[in-house]
């Protein structure tokens, strides 16, 4: 498989576009990942600007909005980042997409799985998913488990920290409150890298009052009581990115599942809302985030990619936006950690999210898919 990453800080979308696929158009990629920062969705200008300077070559382009991009040499807070592909025919690429996920995240994602088996003989090897972020993304995960039994990553798209608007790019169309599903089929291999290991504080409570995104009461208290007396802080705005949920599961101490604490979504004083729902009964523990301890986490997943057998022709990343909000300017770290020495030129392209898709390693290949928070994804194609 033959791949290429490039990207731009160039303002106007047209020109930002025609630079991207200008950049890419000797490869003749087979599909390409497109990540930008939110004010290039306000229009198909950078869409139409990759279909120019990519000239008569037709490749599938699929991707989003996130707070910011990532790339071999820099993690931008503007810009945009695309990564193509070319697998000389090797891969077969299948696209579906859906709207109305605000409303039924659930139902959007079964019927675009089922229209992919559809398109494929027997179930593709892997999937990309993209997807809207005014959703709850946790009704997703329930599809995600119980009915795709293959390795799924993306991630939610983001904007520049206003929880305002955000855009999934197909080809030449920017779309709202949809999803996109991209399977791929063929002779290549893959591996899936996951950081969640964020310290937990205090004790355990079980949720006794959920509705959708918030959490009302936990052991007996208001959600912000609890919280507050497990870390002997309030929750405050600036928590965003330090402060999150872990969901507990006794029954299989190598699977995480967090939820990041997010002030703007509570619907009350002394509830939490988060990116993605947590179902009463559930035992959870609060995390709280420390720099030094995300840095720590990617640098021993780039130590072991790096040490194994396998030599990738692209990465693809998917990190927390509460990450990068946390690590400040040490954010290229997610990025740095892992392009050096003899991958000091290898692909790269990615995006911070608003919530992480990806199952959990394991020695026996993969858990179901999950989805997550506070969490850095890291996907190896060869």
């Amino acid at each position: 498989m033959k791949a290429q990453s490039i990207a731009t800080q160039a303002s106007d979308p047209y020109r930002a576009g025609v630079e991207l696929g200008e950049g890419l158009s000797g490869l003749k990629p087979e599909i390409i990942f497109l990540f930008s920062t939110v004010h290039y969705s306000e229009s198909n200008d950078l869409l139409e600007g990759m279909a120019d300077g990519l000239g008569q070559q037709s490749a599938l382009i699929v991707g989003n909005t996130g707070d910011g991009y990532y790339h071999q040499d820099s993690c931008g807070d503007i810009g945009c980042v695309a990564m193509g592909l070319n697998s000389n025919g090797a891969v077969e690429w299948n696209v579906v997409r859906k709207q109305g996920v605000k409303e039924n995240p659930d139902g959007c994602l079964q019927q675009a799985w089922s229209e992919l088996k559809q398109k494929t003989e027997g179930d593709p090897d892997i999937l990309f998913m993209f997807s809207d972020f005014r959703t709850d993304a946790s009704l997703y995960e329930k599809v995600l488990r119980e009915q795709i039994p293959i390795p799924v990553i993306g991630g939610i798209a983001s904007d520049d920290n206003q929880m305002a608007g955000c855009g999934v790019y197909l080809n030449q169309d920017c779309i709202e409150d949809g999803l996109v599903l991209v399977s791929a089929k063929g002779a290549f291999k893959f591996s899936i890298h996951v950081g969640n290991s964020i310290s937990t504080v205090g004790r355990a409570g079980t949720v006794e009052r959920a509705e959708g995104t918030n959490i009302f009461e936990i052991d007996g208290l208001s959600a912000m009581d609890f919280i507050e007396r497990e870390t002997g802080k309030p929750v405050l705005q600036s928590d965003r990115g330090v402060t999150s949920l872990t969901i507990l599961q006794p029954e299989s101490s190598d699977i995480r599942r967090l939820r990041a604490i997010v002030p703007d979504f509570s619907v009350s004083e002394r509830s939490i809302g988060l990116y993605g729902g947590i179902d009463q009964g559930e035992q959870v523990q609060v995390c709280l985030a420390k720099p030094a301890e995300l840095i720590a986490e990617v640098r021993n997943i780039a130590n072991h990619c790096r040490e194994q057998q396998f030599h990738p022709s692209a990465v693809l990343v998917v990190s927390c936006a509460g990450r990068k909000w946390l690590l400040g300017e040490q954010i290229e770290k997610e990025v740095t950690e892992l392009v050096q020495g003899s991958w000091s030129n290898l692909p790269l392209a990615g995006f911070p999210s608003f919530g992480e898709i990806a199952p959990i390693p394991s020695k026996g290949g993969y858990s179901e898919n999950l989805f997550h928070n506070m969490t850095y994804v890291l996907l190896l194609l060869g």
